[in-house]
């Protein structure tokens, strides 16, 4: 029986199931690849969109946007935008601000389309003008700054880090003839941000902020008397409530609602000194911060010589002055330095460290 069957329904010879195989193995591939250009170039145009909608947005608020013509690249495996000689420019209450550069490349893989990496090839200039003191901030980014990104499924963002090689931050006063003139430049800095999608208490964290900087130099420090010729600096803190905007109604709803901001670490290194802060601030009335904290400062014997040694502190008030720090101090354990540690507040536009008024605030 079974040789009757055989014989009416021959085995096919093994070659031709491998062929069979290999063209429905051929069919799969041609399929896949098809798909992937099909997402690659809906990607690309849902890019394109995004960016168009997000300027519109903009403009609908007032602001001014402009950019050339967009340029796709990237294929296969990479979505790669390419604008060129963008422009960017807002007011808010008497703060102009402006931000333009030559070029910027937009990138994002296909398989991960919340992702964003964008990548000024040329230099970045944010320019800040203050309408009230006609006084203008300037800070001049290196190229190939940076700044990687990550959306939440609703189009929120969830975080952010940017990333500069370098940069200048001048400031000047209109029609002053001596022109811009030089407040620091760093060697490298990087800012980073991540928020929560949704907010539904004063206690929650809405969002962290880390910042760092590396070889700041500043004619600030030479002023201070110090001798450092740099600095660097590091910051932590996290904003807890929902603050929609920077603008005054939105900076009082946060503050009526209960919002805080908690500086959790602040360090500026001037060798041979260094100051640590934390303090949890909330905002008065005024708009003005208000709160306390605790600022230790490592190695105030050597910079209080420095003030002697530039002229900017006699001799017995630098007596009077170690006196006063050292019923603040104590020794530190790794190499014998003391240290100073002060209660901070801001209260009603003042800001103090323990005895000493250190500047005050004015209201917005």
């Amino acid at each position: 029986m079974k040789k009757m069957i055989s014989e009416i329904i021959p085995t096919p010879p093994p070659h031709k199931r491998k062929r069979r195989i290999g063209t429905v193995l051929s069919f799969i591939v041609a399929l896949a690849v098809l798909t992937y250009i099909g997402n690659w170039f809906a990607a690309a145009f849902w890019l394109e969109g995004k960016i168009e909608a997000w300027a519109e947005e903009e403009r609908a608020r007032g602001n001014e946007v402009t950019y050339g013509e967009l340029h796709f690249e990237g294929f296969p495996f990479e979505m790669s935008v390419l604008a060129r000689d963008l422009s960017y420019r807002r007011q808010r209450g008497r703060l102009e601000e402006t931000v333009t550069l030559g070029e910027m490349r937009a990138v994002a893989k296909p398989w991960t389309p919340l992702d964003y990496t964008f990548t000024a090839e040329t230099g970045v200039t944010a320019r800040q003008r203050n309408l009230d003191t006609d006084t203008v901030v300037i800070l001049e980014a290196a190229p190939r700054t940076q700044l990687e990104t990550r959306f939440f499924g609703s189009g929120m963002l969830e975080h952010a880090r940017l990333t500069a090689l370098g940069g200048l931050l001048t400031s000047e006063r209109i029609g002053d003839g001596r022109g811009p003139r030089e407040a620091a430049r760093f060697a490298a800095a990087s800012l980073t941000l991540d928020q929560a999608e949704e907010v539904t208490d004063h206690t929650e964290a809405a969002a962290v902020v880390n910042l760092t900087a590396t070889r700041v130099e500043s004619p600030i420090l030479a002023a201070m008397g110090t001798k450092a010729q740099h600095a660097a600096l590091a910051m932590e803190m996290t904003l807890r409530g929902a603050l929609a905007g920077m603008d005054s109604e939105d900076l009082a709803l946060w503050r009526d609602s209960g919002g805080t901001l908690e500086i959790d670490r602040f360090t500026l290194a001037m060798d041979p000194v260094g100051l640590r802060l934390s303090a949890t601030l909330a905002l008065d009335r005024l708009l003005r911060p208000e709160g306390a904290g605790t600022l230790e400062v490592k190695g105030f014997d050597e910079a209080i010589q420095d003030l002697v040694e530039a002229g900017h502190l006699k001799q017995d008030a630098a007596e009077i002055a170690k006196l006063v720090l050292g019923a603040f101090s104590r020794t530190s354990a790794g190499d014998g330095t003391r240290i100073v540690s002060l209660p901070v507040a801001a209260q009603d536009g003042r800001v103090s460290a323990g005895p000493f008024t250190l500047f005050r605030i004015p209201a917005l």
